[in-house]
């Protein structure tokens, strides 16, 4: 390195901070995380703390990309406290002034905290992080941060299944994004590609939302529409995301073959970028494709691919989830004992890594996987787990659905005043909370059936009344 041989720290410091971008792009964590710590040393040694704030954020974005959360969430806080650190200088030496652009990091840097407790399923905790990114974007009158933060705030309603409200948040999105374009605040390419990429994510947004509200046609119609930014704009990248997620949605259409070839496109851009992660979230999609087409010795040869990249690149979230989907494929295949390895590596990367989402869904399918079996002695501890965990991250959905499976293994086991307390749960959320028609009548089934083993006539009568519709 040049800068070293002439004794340019300074420059030496950018260069491991442009190495470990490079890095980080491609998907080389470990690579872009050994980059970044040297580019933090070299910062510290020039006491630059703009360029020591630059390598914490982006220490924080590799360490979350590893899944490393609690190591990203530190580096993060770190940057905040130099960030205001040098606001709190300007303030002494400008009477009271601080920058549009600090006030813009801080903001930032306020998200990817946020972002950081939202994958670790701090719910509130995001939300408050990413409440101050929009009131410091607003006050700076930036169109793009409030895109930003609306955008994030729409990541945190998808996270508790607020779909509606998720909506909302990324329709400012495209509407910030457009006004801005319409603005024309700056003819910088810059400018003009981050508004390019701010589109797009409003479109991915949407999308997503659209999905998980069922609405699979309109789905397709905002990532046609994320592809055609990415496409006008020569963005590889963003094709790359867009053609991801049209896949997923004609996989949810019942179009297999159109599922498959847009995640080889997927897969072909990321193979041309050098970007490993990305072919690996590639290989990932395609495994999901064959299993749902049922093609699951398919499935297994690419989430195999799909682990061997995220061992490599040292990406331990997406090993925690790659080994779920290993699981799956071989449950499908009637391979249950290696169905079962896979699951508990799932489980176990999952609590290391504090992800209690991850872990709740690991709880679940192990249940599941012994009550296909017929184990329901060895399927209650995990779906009790699964019922503490799906309270902790109140997910509703997902205690319901614990009561139900609590329900059924306990009835199969003729524990029958067990099966009624849980199916009366179960009942009680479908009913109050999730207000579920479709979940209340299963439930009353249940409950019905539950009640006749134990010789209550009457309620059990009542029960299938209500299931009944009478």
């Amino acid at each position: 390195m040049v800068a070293k041989q002439l004794g340019d720290v300074p420059g030496e410091c950018r260069a491991h901070g442009n190495l470990g971008s490079a890095f980080f792009s491609r998907g080389d964590l470990k690579e872009a995380l050994t980059s970044h710590r040297y580019q933090l040393v070299l910062a510290m040694k020039c006491r630059d703390d703009a360029a020591a704030a630059a390598a914490l954020t982006s220490l924080g974005h590799v360490y979350a990309a590893s899944g490393d959360y609690q190591n990203a969430l530190a580096s993060h806080r770190q940057c905040l406290e130099l960030v205001r650190g040098q606001q709190q200088q300007q303030q002494q030496q400008h009477e009271g002034a601080v920058s549009e652009v600090d006030r813009t990091l801080e903001g930032r840097e306020l998200g990817n905290i946020g972002s950081v407790h939202l994958a670790m399923g701090d719910f509130e905790r995001a939300v408050e992080c990413h409440a101050e990114h929009l009131k410091i974007a607003s006050a700076a009158g930036s169109r793009l941060e409030e895109a930003r933060a609306h955008s994030n705030l729409g990541s945190c309603h998808h996270h508790r299944r607020n779909y509606e409200q998720a909506l909302w948040h990324h329709q400012q999105v495209l509407r910030l994004a457009k006004e801005d374009a319409a603005a024309g605040s700056s003819n910088s390419s810059s400018n003009s590609s981050s508004r390019s990429s701010v589109e797009a994510r409003a479109y991915a947004g949407l999308g997503h939302a659209a999905r998980c509200l069922g609405d699979h046609a309109r789905a397709r119609e905002w990532h046609e529409k994320q592809l055609e930014v990415a496409l006008s704009t020569r963005d590889k990248t963003g094709e790359g995301r867009a053609c991801s997620n049209l896949g997923i949605v004609y996989q949810l259409l019942g179009d297999s073959d159109a599922a498959l070839k847009l995640h080889q496109a997927h897969l072909d851009i990321a193979r041309a970028q050098g970007d490993r992660a990305g072919m690996g979230r590639a290989y990932g999609n395609i495994g999901n494709a064959y299993s749902a087409a049922g093609l699951c010795d398919q499935a297994v040869k690419c989430h195999k691919q799909e682990l061997s990249i995220s061992k490599e690149v040292g990406d331990r979230a997406s090993e925690a989830s790659t080994h779920g989907n290993l699981a799956v494929a071989y449950q499908a295949l009637g391979s249950h004992e290696m169905a079962l390895v896979h699951y508990h590596s799932h489980l176990n990367i999952a609590r290391e890594l504090r992800d209690s989402s991850g872990e709740a869904l690991a709880l679940c399918n192990l249940g599941n996987c012994h009550s296909s079996r017929h184990e329901f002695s060895q399927a209650v501890p995990f779906y009790e787990n699964y019922l503490m965990l799906s309270q902790e991250l109140s997910d509703l959905e997902g205690e319901a659905r614990a009561c139900h499976f609590l329900g059924y293994a306990h009835y199969r086991l003729g524990n029958h005043k067990e099966a009624i307390r849980y199916y009366d749960q179960d009942l009680a959320l479908a009913r109050d909370q999730l207000q579920d028609r479709a979940s209340m009548a299963r439930a009353y089934c249940n409950l019905g059936l539950a009640h006749m083993e134990v010789g209550n006539l009457d309620s059990a009568l009542e029960c299938q009344k209500y299931f009944l519709g009478e």
